[in-house]
């Protein structure tokens, strides 16, 4: 209970996970699609499907088909654009929906080009929620999807320079973040 009532806010709420859509007629279609095109350099997003999840409601509703296996959306909290493949996408969804743990069995790939807020504590430490001695960071980035261990890997679990770290590592929403800027990729 304690990992989803995160996931609705701080850290994962604005990076990408529950809370995914802009409330359902809060903006047009045409302006959501914009925006959530945003999230993904246009080979991607161009072709991608759109759509809104409601987490209140527990419905995810298609604005556009797309024909590349990638779908864009918006998060609710701070409007950040992300795109996510399939995998990815069943990984948002399952949080967006407030399931215990994503579905996938395979890796997801997603990006997040307009960056997404998370907070990070004065020693560098990532965390799900704002607090009195954090501070917001955003940057763009694109992310794997996986639950990554960071005993086996050797990879940290704190943001660092080299820009690389597993996000919510231990959880069953624990992803590699990669601080690349997906609109610099080719």
């Amino acid at each position: 209970m304690r990992i989803q009532r995160a996931l609705c806010s701080g850290l994962v709420g604005a990076l990408l996970l529950p809370c995914l859509g802009i409330a359902q007629g809060a903006i047009s279609d045409a302006q959501f699609i914009k925006l959530a095109e945003s999230g993904a350099p246009g080979a991607v997003s161009g072709q991608a499907a759109i759509a809104r999840i409601d987490p209140k409601a527990k419905t995810v509703t298609q604005v556009r088909a797309g024909s590349n296996g990638f779908t864009c959306s918006v998060t609710s909290d701070t409007h950040a654009p992300y795109c996510g493949d399939k995998n990815a996408w069943a990984w948002f969804v399952a949080g967006g929906t407030r399931q215990p743990k994503p579905p996938n069995t395979e890796p997801g790939i997603s990006y997040m080009m307009q960056g997404g807020v998370h907070y990070e504590t004065p020693s560098g430490e990532s965390v799900m929620e704002k607090g009195a001695n954090t501070k917001d960071v955003k940057a763009p980035h694109w992310m794997l999807m996986w639950p990554v261990d960071p005993a086996a890997s050797g990879l940290p679990t704190k943001p660092n320079p080299s820009g690389v770290y597993i996000m919510f590592a231990g959880t069953p929403y624990a992803h590699l973040m990669i601080y690349q800027n997906p609109s610099t990729m080719k």
